[in-house]
């Protein structure tokens, strides 16, 4: 059903897996060594709570070894875990886990990468005051083949460490026996220390409505008024400039940027219409024209969003991407080109592409790009121009070409919506910017 442009082995080259072998072998397997060796409180299991939307993710850094304890495989990725509130008191949070992980023999061959995907949370729990244990199963992805329903239990240790075992005997022990160990980046560490410190074994506060929004109309550029959406209560967030379909700023733009802000962004879907809106696909072909034939308008609008959220006091200002679909992709791009300010990431669905390598080289951060194998607007030809452009110039990216589906494939209420693969695509694009924004 997908055809999955992901060249696996983009997390890194053999020769960044083996330095960080060397990593691994010395000072971050003896910190995590030492954390798994530190007595724990000897306190009964508790159920772990969720008072807030948090997102927590890091990097995998982890040798295999033989029988005889020599290093027989080195393995290193990146992981993300979302965890948000269970509906009441009593419930468990819900969990997600996306985490890719490249593997080479120490000899630097057989270089081949895995995913785990399909992440459904059976229990939570606390192991005394500074371990949290989430179970579950996940599908485990090893070289293109699935096998679901694989048992999963990741520890997160001292909100510093985090291992993770795979039940070796679906997957017949491919990751070796032992648990895969990984770091938590600073601000997940930061993230997790503030969950723990509110959450003391037995001694919960009372739930907090952490995941209202506020919502308002904004004039950010001229007579511009754009939809800003982001957490009632939240500080230094990173924000997402989104730009609309041809359609114009409507309410299912608002509705998807409701969405974005529910994961802990603070969004500002833009208006490149001056407040018009569309439902007839003749007048939506003449605002686009419009746009597109005043492109220095278009990016003076875009490029004061920009200035606009970076301006807010709750956002971190080198934490901005920006997102569109359709004419709002290809304006997404148009504002990676020409940004004042360097943006942390690019997300572009079905959008209008650049394939010239010397333009392309004014991007320096990662780029997503969401494509169908039968859109006749943009066809994978000019994709995969696009793909080896940005390969070319260095540019960190990940392209995916959904197999069958057409233009707009992501858009409820067009003729060629697609359920599964937006669905798919939508939780690509979540951990592209947990990953990098």
């Amino acid at each position: 059903m997908i055809k999955c442009e992901d060249k696996q082995m983009r997390f890194g080259d053999i020769h960044a897996i083996l330095l960080a072998a060397t990593l691994v072998s010395s000072s971050i397997v003896s910190t995590i060594a030492n954390i798994s060796a530190a007595p724990l409180p000897q306190m009964s299991m508790s159920t772990l709570h969720v008072e807030s939307p948090t997102i927590v993710k890091g990097s995998i850094a982890n040798v295999q070894l033989d029988d005889e304890g020599n290093t027989k495989w080195i393995e290193s990725g990146f992981w993300v875990l979302r965890l948000r509130p269970g509906a009441s008191d009593s419930d468990m949070p819900s969990a997600n886990l996306v985490s890719r992980i490249s593997m080479v023999g120490v000899d630097g061959t057989a270089a081949h990468g895995h995913a785990i995907t399909h992440f459904t949370l059976t229990g939570s729990s606390r192991e005394g005051n500074n371990t949290h244990v989430f179970e579950g199963t996940a599908t485990v992805t090893m070289r293109e083949v699935p096998v679901s329903s694989v048992p999963i239990t990741i520890k997160l240790l001292n909100n510093a460490a985090m291992t993770m075992w795979l039940g070796p005997d679906r997957i017949d022990s491919h990751f070796g026996t032992n648990p895969i160990y990984g770091t938590l980046t600073e601000l997940s560490r930061a993230a997790m220390t503030d969950m723990t410190n509110g959450m003391a074994v037995n001694d919960r506060p009372a739930k907090v409505n952490a995941t209202a929004l506020e919502k308002r109309a904004v004039n950010y550029y001229a007579n511009a008024t754009g939809y800003l959406v982001h957490p009632v209560d939240g500080a230094n967030m990173p924000a997402v400039i989104m730009i609309h379909e041809w359609w114009g700023l409507n309410q299912h733009i608002k509705e998807v940027a409701d969405s974005l802000a529910n994961d802990g962004y603070v969004v500002l879907a833009v208006d490149l219409y001056n407040g018009e809106v569309s439902t007839e696909s003749s007048r939506a072909g003449q605002l686009a024209g419009s746009v597109r034939e005043n492109p220095d308008e278009a990016i003076a609008n875009l490029n004061a969003a920009v200035e606009y959220v970076s301006s807010l006091q709750n956002v971190n200002s080198s934490r901005i991407a920006s997102l569109g679909w359709c004419f709002g992709g290809g304006q997404s791009l148009q504002l990676a080109l020409n940004t004042k300010q360097p943006l942390a990431a690019t997300v572009i669905y079905y959008g209008n592409l650049v394939t010239n390598q010397t333009e392309l080289t004014r991007i320096t951060w990662p780029v997503l790009g969401v494509f169908g194998s039968a859109d006749q607007s943009i066809p994978v030809d000019m994709v995969n121009q696009f793909d080896a452009a940005l390969d070319a110039t260095g540019v960190i990216n990940e392209i995916y070409i959904y197999e069958g589906v057409g233009h707009a494939f992501a858009n409820p209420s067009g003729d060629n919506y697609s359920p599964v693969e937006t669905a798919d695509a939508w939780e690509k694009t979540l951990t592209f910017l947990s990953k990098y924004v």
